[in-house]
């Protein structure tokens, strides 16, 4: 299997789209959290890493913002509060402003 950074747009659609399904039949809810990680991070590798500037964000499942300090590869680095470091793949971040990423 190839990973996600050699893929095509196409080819990571298709993974997504299995992803869903396979998420969809699991029993477990262990199954179903890892699952959604695989989702995220697959929807990373679509984005510009470009768009993410630092700043602060939302975080998908967070309730305190996040202030992105700097991006590797799909992961955005930041802290979580004043001394939390944290780190979420890309596609789980959400600009305050309103404005999205095309996924």
């Amino acid at each position: 299997m190839k990973r996600y950074s050699e893929m095509t747009r196409e080819e990571l659609l298709t993974e997504i789209d299995k992803l869903r399904e396979e998420e969809r039949k699991a029993e477990f809810p262990s199954q179903v959290e890892l699952l959604e990680r695989k989702l995220w991070m697959a929807k990373s590798y679509m984005l510009s890493t470009d768009s993410f500037t630092p700043g602060t964000y939302g975080v998908v499942g967070q309730t305190e913002p996040f202030e992105l300090e700097y991006v590797n590869g799909v992961m955005a680095w930041g802290r979580m509060g004043p001394d939390e470091e944290a780190c979420f793949p890309l596609s789980m971040l959400k600009r305050l402003d309103g404005l999205e990423q095309e996924v």
